[in-house]
Parts: C-alpha cells; structure tokens; sequence
C-alpha cells in the first residue's frame, strides 16, 4: 500500500508538501471545501501511477521549473510486504535499508525539515503489529518529471543527500571542508543519476510502479470516455483466476519461434524501416522488451471482449444504456461495476488502488449510503482513496482514515482522524486548539451526521445505532454486540460526551416522530451527581437511557433521564464483578489495585458497594483518560479467555440484553 506522498509544485501544492494518507486500513478519505486541493492528490496519483502529464502549479512554472533543485516531483511512501515482490529484489532491499535505517539528525537542516513526517510515520509503523524492517519494504520513491515520455526515478527530498548519495554509491561520508564537500556531492548526483540509468535500477521503477493498479474516477466523467474506463480501466481489476484461464486457452500460440507473432510482426517493421531509409524508426518510448508477450494477448482478449458490450441499468423488463443515465447514475454504475469485480476474488496480479473524486456527487443521500457501504466492503483488501465534501459518510465508515483539509494563508493544512473513535478525537482536538478548528468542520459535521443516520433508518435494509459517550463504551458494544452488528447492520458511534449524546437525540427526535423507519436507534450515556435535563424517553425505535447502580451491587439499571436517582455510574462499575476482577490484575496499575476482590461475584462493578476502593475512579480518569480504553480491551480479552475455559458461562451484564431484547 502507499502511505503517503510527497509533492513538489503539483496542481494545489506549491513547493514541497506531504500528503497524509495511512497505513491502519484500506479507505481514506479527503475532506474540505471545493478548490481547498482534494482532487489534486488524486491527479498526482494517477499522473504517476498512469504516466499521465504532470498537472504543474502555476506559481512553481513561474518560478523556472528547470532550476537544479526546483524540479516538481510525486514520491508516494510505499510499504510494501516482502512476499509481494517477486523480482529485482536486491533493489528492493538496498533502498528499504536505507529508509528504515537512516536517522533524521544526519541529515541536512532543509531536507530535516521536508521530510520530517516520514520520521514520524516511520515512528507509528514500528509501534504496529506485524510490521518491521524483515516483513515489509519501506520506499520513498517517485518520479521528478516526464520529458520525452521516460520517467526519470527520483527518492523526493533525500535524493540529493549526502548520507543518501553515499548509501547508494557505497562511498565514505566526505568529512572535508565546504567547498570539496559540494563538489564530491555535485559529483556524487551525476554518479548517481548514471547508476539510476543502468537496466537493474530501470527494472526496479518498472517494477515498483507495477506491483500497482491505479484506477482513478474524476467528477466530470464524459460519455466518451466512460467507454474507455468500461474497458482499459476495468482490466486493472480483473482478478488472476479470469487472467489464468485465458492465458490457458493460449498456450499453443507460437509467440517467439519461427512462424510466430514476434517473428512476423519484427520483420514487418524492418522492412517498413528500410523502405523508410531508416530517418523513421518505430520505438517503445522505455528501455523494455518490446515483443508480444501472453499476457498482452490476454489485456487485449478482455478489452475487445468488453468493447463489444455495453453495460446496461436494468430495471423491469426495460434496458438503459448506462452512458445515457444521469452523471449521479453514471457514477454509482461505475462503482457498482468496480465492486462485482473486486468482490468476485480478491487474488490479482497487482494490487489495486481506487481514487474517487466525490462519491456523492449528484446523488440523493439516501443512494449515498450504498455508494460509501460499497467502497467500505472493498476496502478491506484494496485501498480506496475519496475526496469528498459532504460529511454523512462519517459514521458508516468505522474503521477508515479521514483528513480534513483547510487552507490557511495559501498552505494547505490537514487534520487527521481515525474514524474508528472520530467524534472523540475531534472533542478533544477542538478543546486543544481552543475552540479554534474550522466551524464547517464542527456544524457541518453534526448536521450531516443526524442526516445521514436518518436515512440509513429508512433504508430497506436498514442500519440501526448504539450512540455512547467515548472510546471505551465502543470497545465493550463491539463485543457485547458482535452478533447484531454482523446480523442488524448496528453501528457503534462514540459522540465524545454526554452532552452530545443529548443533543444528538435531540436532533433525531422530531424527524423520528414525524415519520417511519425501518432502523432504531439506543442512546446511552453515564449518570453523574448532577441530575440531567427532563427529556422524553422516547419510542420504539429512539431511546434514550442512562446507566446507574441505584446505591446497589446486585443490578445495574437502564434509567430514563428523567428519574430523580443521582447515583454516579460509568461503565467501569456496571460490568461483570469476576471478569472485572481477572482483568485488574493483567493491568499496569498499584499492586493495591490488582489485588482487589468483588464481595458479590453477580450483579455489577460498583467501586463503592462491591469493590470497596475509591482509587478505582481515579484510576479510570487518570493518562489522559487512557487507561479506560486499555481496560476495555483487557477486559474484552479476558473474558472471551474465561468464557472458552468455562464452556457456557455467561458473562453477559444483564443490562446488555435489555438493550438487545431493543433491537430485536
């Protein structure tokens, strides 16, 4: 997968700029305004990955692009599994080294500066399960620019560093004075730039840029091209058992012999040449093999194949070219189309990177929510990339990287969330930056949020929601309720506080009275000391409850909000007594705390009533909250261990089947 990219003087971004991307999960989306630089991520992209033309900032042209130094360039960070790269792998392997190994302080101050969030990326990677320098290749690699249709293979900022000249040389470090040392390093580029030049080096660009399938949907899709992306485009995602079995069927074609395509078709050009008295030849533009291979024969089968049929809507008895529907049709056909192909076998020759430019575009929200479900289900083993500025996709995609791009005195900014926990980490992000993020960022978000959900309430296989406060409440739900998100298309949606938790139900009442839906929705929040505004406790498809202990240790209860009890209850107190217990000692925490027992090994966690230590509550609220979300996991932990070590037990807090007994 790429992780991210570095640009120089492309479309939006002037000078050097690092694009975010992420290395978690498969779908990542671009959020922001029109003209705030989304979709120029995803031309950069295809320009590389498509040798497309370089979309070239204006004010870098202006600035004399030929200036040693100035060059525009698109270096994407790409990590890549070993196992993935079947050849040149000496390449491989020398250019991985140096990025895994090189330390930011040998470097020069500028490059220091450039490149400083791939240090800090490299940093994330190596906290990451399963990732390491024996596992996985890690590359930043590009092209400068295209003259004469050949890429030229350039290493962004570090290509012209000394520790990265010298790496690649395998000459000493100059330790002499300025003047010398600019002159070896001048000396050292040219070196360089010839070694680049040899066939082993020419074979690795080819081969990097080919372990990759880079399919890319602009918001203005012509009818005339929409053919082409029908055809050369959709090749990219044919899986390998489609290709195999044609490449079977052509096994008796004699390619290279005597009689053969390669042997007919080059003696046919030799002598067009000599007619031509050699001031014309015919070249492939590239150092490669110019002959006909199997697999060629295979691209072209598939894309005469196609050509020869036009995709259609079906709807009833009648047929609708696809070309002649609405651009919002267009669109979610050609991501349908993508979708069949993708989830048909996830095995291909390449693997495959989907940029969209606006999913959403001329779609009703009520379609949108296939449209984003689609890409979601494919994300899982691909990477798709969206740009997009409407905010409803937001809880639908759990597990996604989103990036929100501003534009502030002509520098693109982005802020960058997991979607796993995103209304958490935005709280907490607007509470950092003193209130001080973009408003659209915060409204728009909210209103596009309640949106959103009401329509997947109404779908007719519709979604049906668990909104809580944090983090920690998701951990346990996905647990607690594995099967319903599997069955029920329940979601989880952590709001970051009680307060918006209210106000989201809030929002979602008068349009859930007014009419019907086929989804429902349970709003969950703690009790503190301070009673809660008086609010309806809703109907059979909105609830809202909160959770208290009532003074007890033998039931924890689903309250309305407006009953007079104050008793403070988290989460933390209203889980199993045994689990709770078991899960304490695996924590980091006082040997005081470890060693605390339940009185009553049913009913709930009640720090006061069952476990007897207040330090428990300070405990939970201490680490910048952290520490909830540790025990969460922990306790997810041991008790699937406790629940396979005593076959049947059921450590199902009673309060969790009420809300079941809800969505059934």
């Amino acid at each position: 997968m790429i992780i991210g990219v570095f640009l120089k003087h492309i479309k939006a971004y002037k000078g050097i700029s690092f694009i975010p991307i992420g290395s978690k999960y498969g779908f990542v989306s671009y959020v922001g305004e029109n003209g705030v630089g989304k979709s120029s991520i995803l031309e950069a992209l295809n320009s590389f990955f498509n040798d497309k033309p370089y979309p070239i900032n204006k004010d870098g042209k202006r600035d004399g692009l030929t200036t040693a130094g100035n060059e525009p360039f698109i270096s994407p960070i790409f990590l890549i599994k070993k196992t993935k790269v079947p050849r040149q792998k000496k390449e491989f392997e020398k250019i991985s080294k140096y990025f895994w190994e090189v330390q930011k302080n040998t470097l020069h101050s500028g490059v220091r500066g450039s490149m400083n969030d791939f240090f800090e990326i490299r940093s994330q990677l190596l906290e990451q399960k399963g990732i390491s320098i024996d596992s996985h290749y890690l590359i930043v690699a590009g092209e400068s620019e295209i003259q004469s249709n050949v890429p030229r293979l350039y290493f962004a900022s570090f290509h012209g560093e000394e520790s990265f000249l010298s790496y690649m040389l395998d000459e000493e470090k100059v330790n002499s004075d300025p003047h010398e040392k600019r002159e070896t390093t001048s000396n050292r580029k040219e070196k360089l730039s010839k070694l680049l030049s040899n066939s082993d080096w020419k074979k690795f660009h080819g081969e990097l840029k080919g372990l990759y399938s880079f399919i890319y949907f602009p918001v203005e899709i012509e009818v005339e091209s929409f053919t082409k992306i029908e055809t050369t485009e959709m090749q990219k995602v044919f899986d390998k058992k489609l290709k195999a079995e044609i490449e079977k069927s052509l096994n008796t074609v004699n390619f290279n012999n005597q009689g053969g395509i390669n042997k007919t078709l080059g003696n046919f050009v030799s002598e067009i040449e000599v007619i031509l008295e050699k001031e014309y030849c015919y070249h492939t533009g590239q150092d490669r093999n110019n002959s006909v291979t199997k697999a060629d024969l295979v691209n072209k089968i598939l894309e005469v194949y196609f050509q020869k049929r036009v995709l259609h809507r079906r709807s009833g008895d009648s047929l609708t070219k696809v070309n002649e529907l609405s651009a919002g049709e267009k669109r979610q056909a050609l991501i349908n189309l993508v979708y069949a192909f993708l989830k048909r076998n996830s095995e291909r020759d390449r693997m495959v990177i989907i940029g969209i430019d606006e999913p959403e575009n001329s779609l009703h929200t009520s379609l949108c929510y296939e449209q984003f479900e689609k890409l979601k289900e494919i994300s899982t083993s691909n990477q798709i990339l969206v740009t997009t500025h409407w905010y409803g996709f937001l809880p639908i995609i759990s597990k996604g990287h989103s990036h929100f791009l501003t534009q502030v005195d002509k520098k693109i900014l982005f802020e960058s969330f997991d979607l796993y926990d995103y209304r958490s980490q935005l709280k907490k992000e607007i509470e950092a930056s003193r209130n001080t993020l973009p408003k659209d960022c915060t409204l728009k978000s909210t209103y596009d949020l309640v949106q959103s959900i009401f329509y997947s309430l109404k779908m007719s296989t519709p979604y049906n929601w668990i909104v809580c406060e944090g983090v920690s409440e998701k951990i346990y739900f996905e647990s607690f309720f594995k099967e319903e998100i599997e069955n029920k298309n329940l979601r989880i949606l952590p709001m970051g506080g009680q307060s918006k938790v209210i106000r989201l139900y809030k929002y979602l009442e008068i349009p859930m009275a007014e009419e019907n839906t086929n989804g429902k929705v349970f709003c969950l929040i703690d009790t503190d000391n301070t009673r809660c505004e008086e609010i309806n406790a809703g109907s059979k498809t909105l609830k809202i409850r909160r959770l208290s202990n009532k003074g007890e240790i033998e039931k924890t209860h689903l309250l309305p909000l407006v009953h007079s009890d104050t008793y403070k209850t988290d989460i933390e107190q209203a889980l199993n007594p045994i689990i709770f217990s078991i899960t304490l000692k695996t924590m980091q925490a006082t040997e005081d705390l470890r060693d605390i027992q339940a009185i009553n090994r049913n009913g709930n966690t009640d720090f006061i009533k069952n476990l007897k230590n207040l330090k428990l509550e300070e405990f939970f609220h201490s680490n910048d909250g952290e520490n909830k979300i540790i025990f969460a996991e922990k306790y997810i932990e041991a008790s699937t261990n406790y629940e396979e070590d005593f076959d049947g037990a059921d450590v199902t807090p009673e309060w969790i089947k009420e809300i079941k007994q809800f969505f059934q």
